[in-house]
């Protein structure tokens, strides 16, 4: 039986200003409506044009504000890019959520250097580069902020199929400690979100038990929660939803 997600009955994210990459399709679009229709404003970053305009007028039909960049995170100037569209489409950033990825499905001894380097350029360097843009604007607003890097439960158990995968999340979790620390000064929380298998096309509804699939809506719910000030005393938290995926992390 489905579980729906709910409609808040208090926006939690009123007049916040967020930006979520990899927002054209699956779960980055999942979380850019999540946040929308609690009340945030969202540039929506896609490497296509298309699907990037699609998201953001998707956002907008479903009653929130939207626009949306087209991106490569894999080039150097895409931070700077995709901040300055922030500042000038939503005056400002509050909100930042390091979605998008690339997986590939290869070993140790398979994957090549272009799969590999991809691979770190977009999971973990491209959301260092975009989060220190972010946190100078954050900074400079003087009002906080809230940085959700998705990580994965590869990011703490390793898996001989997906070394790149593996090396960028288990990276990206250690930048989110590290950032953590050093924005908590400037009252800027960064936390991890790390999820199983998820299950596709699931953006309208939750799992019901913790044996099923994680869904698009459980990790955007979650999302929303980082994003809000309900979550003022969190930072620096890698947040594990294995759902129905078998790991065992050692401590």
């Amino acid at each position: 039986m489905e579980n729906p997600v709910p409609h808040p009955v208090h926006k939690l994210l009123e007049n916040r200003r967020a930006v979520v990459t990899g927002a054209s399709r699956g779960l980055g679009l999942a979380i850019a409506r999540a946040l929308a229709v609690d009340g945030a404003s969202v540039l929506c970053a896609g490497r296509s044009e298309e699907l990037a305009a699609k998201a953001a007028a998707g956002v907008r039909e479903a009653g929130g504000t939207a626009a949306h960049i087209a991106v490569d995170l894999a080039d150097p100037e895409s931070a700077d890019r995709i901040v300055n569209a922030a500042l000038e489409e939503l005056g400002g950033v509050d909100v930042l959520v390091n979605n998008a990825g690339v997986f590939v499905w290869k070993g140790f001894l398979d994957i090549d250097r272009e799969d590999f380097d991809r691979t770190i350029a977009v999971n973990l360097a491209a959301p260092f580069h975009l989060a220190q843009r972010v946190a100078r604007v954050m900074i400079k607003q003087g009002e906080g902020g809230s940085i959700i890097n998705v990580a994965s439960i590869h990011g703490k158990v390793a898996d001989p199929n997906v070394v790149a995968h593996c090396a960028s999340k288990f990276g990206l979790i250690g930048l989110t400690k590290s950032m953590a620390d050093a924005l908590r000064e400037h009252r800027i929380r960064v936390n991890a979100i790390c999820p199983g298998s998820i299950e596709p096309d699931s953006a309208g509804r939750r799992s019901t038990s913790p044996r099923e699939k994680v869904t698009q809506g459980d990790v955007a719910t979650l999302a929303v929660f980082l994003a809000s000030d309900l979550a003022h005393a969190i930072t620096g938290a890698a947040i594990d939803m294995p759902g129905s995926t078998r790991v065992e992390i050692k401590t």
